[in-house]
């Protein structure tokens, strides 16, 4: 890759101090230097100007005079009193005419003249010699091959080459070579050398630390500085790629490692990228053969694979496939494959896994926490309730166990192996009529929406009170209204208010019988309009002052 200019300001110059010259007076002027020297006016940031300075032993009027090569001065740029010490003046490279119009003088030697003269005795002058130099060092030939390269240790690209020529003209004119990342920080100072007019230099992609740098574009710039701080500058971008393509998938969705689809057979998308280019994508099959995905030679392409499950039965057997997806991308290697996405790779292989869901939910069992089935108002009901697969929306209805039912107070978590705990507290106002037998509907629902229910959960809510008054007795378990049969009720020695209600089994009060004194009650199973009711199961719910007592009657008809 041949270079490319780049405006870069130099970092570092060499500064030179000139050398005193013999005074008429001894020691009135010393340390007479000139910083920096030589000096670039040439407006690019870099040693712009020059200060001469000097030191007095005594107060003096001195004058700061501009003289060529020979001696010949051309431009007075200071003239004043100045105290003992140290003194100095900048200069920007530019004379005044008689119209005080500035002009820059050429590059070349040049003297800075000062002559001090002090109130008594005799004057000092001084002879200071410096250099003008605005022309930077030529940079030409300037090449870097390869423009990518791989610095992995497979042999292959592994470094890459920068050559140039520098038309350096003195010992210490300098030539560096510099890797700078994206961010414009230096990764590497691969070459520095003085006085150097050609080269020729390696970077093995490695660091100032000489750690590997990470893959990405990289500039490389060749620079000859000289002493006045004129500066050439040639670079190239490089691109250190080490890494197999980045890989991902489109559809169903690019966010999920697991794909799931209804049918035996889907299709799967996705992209691979790379900067040195996508050759070719290949995909397997649970680790089968490698298959073609898509070919390219651009940076990005997509790919798409065909996947079938043979495993599958629709409607009942759900089977799962990995799909294995991986790249070539077109950076020389030793193996001539690129790099490539496997196992252990920096970017390793895309694995999806595709659930064929082509069955709906299957139960395989609901158990209750315990192993209890009768439950009394208040408590707490805990089921574990396992599928055939994870992910499924479960619910229970809790509506034949607790007329005051909820759905919101239903808890359901996914625990491990495909199990769902659910938790429900009956609601107190469940004492009012027991429930013996009844269902718990579990509902399990897919991501398809498919939904199976199952009811093989059956559980006994009874009230936890007291047995009522003592001597408390019903006559029978079951009767026929219609044979004039009827149930009594015995109170024993108990004869205050008392009050009897009569519960169907879906919890709806039919009768209400209230007495005062007495020590028996009948009910010839009618309901409080005076017909008969239904055949089935009644529940008597018996209150005698601060006593209660649940009995349960069928009638038969």
């Amino acid at each position: 890759m041949s270079g490319t200019t780049r405006s870069r300001p130099a970092a570092v110059a060499l500064v030179l101090v000139c050398a005193l010259a013999a005074t008429a007076s001894g020691d009135l002027v010393c340390d007479v230097g000139v910083i920096p020297n030589p000096f670039s006016p040439n407006a690019d940031g870099v040693f712009d100007s020059t200060a001469v300075h000097y030191s007095l032993s005594e107060m003096a009027a001195t004058v700061v005079t501009v003289a060529d090569s020979l001696g010949e001065p051309f431009w007075t740029f200071w003239t004043g009193w100045e105290d003992a010490g140290e003194h100095k003046h900048w200069w920007d490279g530019y004379w005044r005419d008689t119209l005080d119009v500035p002009w820059l003088v050429p590059d070349g030697e040049y003297r800075f003249l000062i002559k001090a003269i002090p109130q008594t005795g005799p004057f000092a002058e001084v002879d200071c010699p410096f250099v003008v130099d605005t022309v930077a060092p030529p940079l030409t030939g300037f090449e870097v091959a390869p423009s990518r390269f791989s610095p992995d240790g497979d042999g292959v690209g592994d470094s890459l080459v920068v050559s140039f020529e520098a038309g350096v003209s003195e010992p210490s004119d300098q030539v560096l070579v510099t890797a700078f990342d994206s961010e414009d920080e230096t990764v590497r100072l691969i070459y520095s050398a003085s006085g150097v007019g050609s080269a020729v230099v390696f970077w093995d992609g490695a660091d100032d630390e000489g750690a590997p740098a990470a893959d990405g574009l990289y500039f490389l710039e060749a620079q000859t500085r000289d002493a006045a701080g004129n500066s050439s500058v040639m670079g190239a971008l490089v691109d250190l790629d080490t890494a197999p393509p980045t890989l991902g998938v489109d559809f169903p969705d690019s966010l999920e490692e697991v794909v799931r689809v209804a049918t035996p057979d889907a299709g799967i998308t996705g992209w691979a990228y790379d900067r040195a280019g996508v050759v070719a994508v290949e995909y397997s099959l649970d680790g089968e053969q490698w298959m073609d995905a898509a070919f390219g030679r651009r940076d990005s392409v997509t790919w798409s694979a065909a996947v079938a499950c043979t495993a599958c039965v629709p409607d009942s057997l759900d089977s799962t496939l990995t799909v294995l997806v991986r790249a070539h991308d077109g950076t020389p290697t030793a193996d001539g494959e690129g790099h490539t996405n496997g196992p252990s790779t920096s970017v390793p292989e895309l694995s999806v896994d595709v659930v064929f869901d082509v069955a709906p939910p299957s139960h395989q069992s609901t158990t209750v926490g315990g192993g209890e089935d009768t439950f009394s108002p208040g408590e707490t009901i805990t089921l574990t309730s396992k599928w055939d697969d994870s992910g499924y929306d479960v619910t229970a209805d809790f509506g034949a166990v607790d007329s005051e039912f909820d759905p919101e107070d239903v808890s359901v978590s996914e625990t491990t192996g495909n199990r769902y705990e659910i938790t429900y507290t009956i609601s107190t106002f469940s004492d009012l009529v027991p429930v013996y037998g009844a269902e718990v509907v579990v509902t399990a629902v897919d991501a398809f929406e498919r939904s199976v229910s199952d009811t093989t959960v059956t559980l006994d809510v009874v009230a936890s009170t007291a047995e009522g008054p003592d001597g408390l007795s019903v006559s029978a378990n079951a009767f026929e209204p219609l044979q004039g049969a009827r149930v009594r009720i015995g109170l024993g020695s108990y004869e205050g208010e008392v009050t009897i209600e009569i519960y169907n089994m879906a919890g709806t009060l039919v009768r209400t019988i209230e007495g005062d004194g007495s020590s028996y009650y009948s009910w010839y199973g009618d309901n409080d309009s005076g017909e008969t009711v239904a055949s089935g199961v009644y529940f008597l719910r018996i209150q005698t002052g601060g006593d209660e007592a649940i009995r349960k009657v069928a009638v038969i008809k």
